[in-house]
């Protein structure tokens, strides 16, 4: 669970990680989800090697009863070239006397985030639901000749 104003904070750090060209894009996405009322939570930006190392042993190497969490390598990953985030969309939690909210994880919750990323020049991947990449590279293959990664 999380406060509105922690998610906030979280998602504007998350999103100064960005090169600055999809700083822009997803800070449009974001104040576009605001003003329609959406309530998005980014939890994932820049990734180091090491974490996206970490990431991928999940449901692999390690924490093995876990499913996997993604299919990028090191270097393989938008996220390391600043080029992704990762969200959830929140929903308030029933029952806290203060105002909490989680992500709900369902496909259906995720449709009018994904609707608008489009309209801001970013692109959802069909197997990792919560990813937003910028819609300018191609690949990470394309990003990876012009950017260094992280």
């Amino acid at each position: 669970m999380i406060s509105w104003e922690a998610s906030l904070t979280i998602s504007r750090a998350k999103i100064a990680t960005l090169q600055p060209a999809t700083q822009v894009k997803v800070k449009a996405w974001f104040n576009a989800c605001l003003d329609a009322g959406l309530r998005p939570y980014i939890y994932e930006g820049l990734r180091t090697s090491a974490r996206q190392t970490e990431l991928f042993a999940i449901g692999r190497t390690k924490q093995k009863s876990r499913p996997v969490v993604t299919n990028a390598k090191a270097g393989q990953s938008m996220h390391q070239y600043a080029l992704a985030i990762d969200f959830g969309p929140l929903v308030a939690v029933k029952g806290k006397a203060a105002e909490m909210f989680e992500i709900d994880w369902s496909d259906k919750a995720y449709k009018p985030y994904h609707a608008l990323a489009v309209k801001h020049g970013l692109r959802r991947l069909s197997w990792e639901t919560p990813h937003l990449e910028d819609a300018s590279y191609a690949n990470w293959q394309a990003a990876a000749k012009v950017i260094k990664s992280a």
